[in-house]
């Protein structure tokens, strides 16, 4: 039972004393314990998002942002001279950086086109040792966190809709249409002149299909 509960009851009881009514103390004292167990189990039954079901997506997601490549970089989707998935995430990160620095309007790497920003963000979200490979694996495990960022869970427990998920994805992979609102079949990103939709709505909708199912 949390201490802010346990103050909220306390105060409850004392009321319920000061009025001379112990049956409505204890009325009172039931009601709360009610509402928090019932507020404990709907957080508790709360559905999480199986890895696996997010496949298809990460599939066409790799095959519109980096033809998927795992040593894809921003404008060279087909590199095989750069093996990013042998270097350790901190010397991509530094790869990044310089790569910026010679002049590149993006830092995306990898099979999901993860920029510095977003790398950097994901290594302390999920505690992840930078000594480690920039590999096939990591790579996929960062862009399935990045799905349930964009609301895959929200949307497995009925609070977001399925075009309300995609509009959200959208925003993560600019190669991927917007959804919702005007023109949905353009990129979120379409006025900076570097980025365009690639797939369809339906397409989107169809991969993401097997994550609320």
């Amino acid at each position: 039972m949390s201490l802010k509960f346990k103050r909220k009851l306390l105060r409850s009881v004392k009321r319920g004393l000061k009025n001379g009514s112990a049956t409505r103390v204890i009325l009172v004292a039931l009601l709360l314990v009610s509402a928090f167990a019932y507020t404990e189990y709907m957080q508790n039954r709360r559905l999480t998002v199986d890895p696996t079901t997010c496949n298809q997506l990460l599939h066409l997601i790799a095959s519109v942002e980096s033809k998927g490549n795992y040593n894809a970089y921003f404008g060279h989707a087909g590199n095989s001279s750069i093996d990013f998935t042998a270097m350790s995430i901190a010397d991509v990160m530094k790869w990044q950086s310089d790569y910026v620095h010679q002049g590149s309007p993006s830092s995306a790497v990898g099979r999901y086109q993860i920029m510095d920003t977003t790398l950097s963000g994901l290594v302390k979200e999920l505690g992840v040792d930078t000594h480690r490979p920039f590999d096939q694996a990591t790579q996929d495990r960062m862009a399935v966190t990045l799905i349930e960022r964009r609301g895959a869970v929200s949307y497995v427990n009925g609070e977001l809709t399925r075009e309300q998920f995609a509009a959200n994805l959208a925003k993560e992979w600019a190669a991927l249409p917007r959804v919702v609102g005007e023109n949905p079949d353009d990129s979120y990103y379409a006025s900076d002149g570097l980025n365009k939709s690639l797939v369809g709505v339906d397409e989107v909708l169809k991969a993401i299909n097997p994550i609320g199912s």
